[in-house]
């Protein structure tokens, strides 16, 4: 039955395919918004303004992250110095412990000299006198 039709019709399946293809064509040329040149005008324009936004977008990406950069490098730094006078102040310390550790000794090691002195001093007077 199918090919009745066709050949009543006069044509092939791939004709009637050429047929459709020129109409959709025409109604795609009468109905198109834009001329082909201001189409392809418009979407270079539409291009431009795309890359310019994704360029400006970079850009702002690119100053937040070195901002954030700029921030830990003040925030290391400050550590850093915080790090530095905690030893200084830790140093320091230190320092004074160990001059009163050596006062306390010298003072110690004078005592003991003196009751050794006194020691000596009274054995002699005590063995001084048994002789004598």
């Amino acid at each position: 039955m199918t090919d009745e039709i066709q050949d009543q019709g006069g044509g092939s399946g791939f004709g009637w395919f050429l047929v459709g293809l020129g109409i959709g064509a025409a109604i795609g040329v009468l109905y198109a918004p834009h001329a082909g040149t201001e189409t392809r005008e418009s979407l270079a324009a539409e291009a431009r303004e795309r890359a310019e936004y994704l360029k400006q977008k970079s850009q702002a990406a690119a100053a937040q992250v070195n901002s954030y950069v700029d921030q830990g490098k003040e925030h290391l730094n400050d550590y850093v110095e915080r790090g530095k006078q905690a030893v200084d102040r830790g140093r320091t310390q230190l320092e004074t412990y160990v001059e009163r550790g050596r006062q306390a000794v010298a003072e110690h090691t004078s005592r003991v000299s003196a009751a050794v002195d006194a020691g000596k001093n009274a054995y002699t007077a005590t063995t001084a006198d048994r002789e004598g």
